[in-house]
């Protein structure tokens, strides 16, 4: 399967809304472990779009841990981060309808990074939407990333180019926990 076959079965997959609930509670708690252990001074997140793990309330809790949270945007093609002290400054853009900082927020560089994606592998591979924006981002940054990845987003594989950037970290939802908790 090529990438744009991939993106279309992994999109028509159904999904159990609870399930993704009691597992985003978990990919969570994780991603916060992560964080109070990288202790990052700008931590960079995603305003979630169509299933993707919504970070609202890690952006609460870095606030309170004196982090600077940065978001991005997309300018000219390119993603650039931008800090924001409130999720108030995340307002709707074009054309990509994506909820990015208000323009004239600080620039940032983080040093942690979560990376959305609709697929990945254990390995660090990610099928993002085709456009490309965090593979170019991260061939000229080097931040410690880290994505979430919901059950029925962990992949086989995913087919790779030149261009592709691993992730570092993948936390996973363990396949077992869900059903013993039934």
């Amino acid at each position: 399967m090529n990438k744009n076959e991939l993106r279309k079965f992994v999109n028509n997959q159904s999904i159990d809304k609870t399930r993704n609930r009691f597992e985003e509670k978990y990919l969570l708690k994780m991603l916060l472990d992560f964080i109070e252990t990288k202790k990052p001074t700008c931590l960079g997140l995603y305003a979630a779009i169509l299933n993707e793990v919504d970070l609202k309330s890690i952006f609460k809790i870095a606030r309170t841990m004196n982090i600077s949270i940065a978001y991005p945007r997309i300018e000219d093609e390119q993603i650039i981060f931008h800090t924001i002290d409130s999720l108030d400054l995340l307002v709707p853009t074009l054309p990509y309808g994506l909820y990015e900082p208000v323009a004239w927020a600080q620039l940032a560089t983080p040093d942690v990074l979560v990376v959305p994606g609709i697929g990945f592998t254990k390995c660090g591979k990610r099928l993002g939407r085709g456009k490309g924006f965090y593979d170019c981002y991260l061939s000229k940054h080097n931040p410690c990333t880290i994505s979430l990845a919901l059950s029925w987003q962990l992949l086989d594989d995913i087919p790779t180019e030149p261009h592709d950037v691993l992730i570092q970290h993948v936390i996973s939802y363990p396949q077992n926990i869900y059903e013993e908790t039934d």
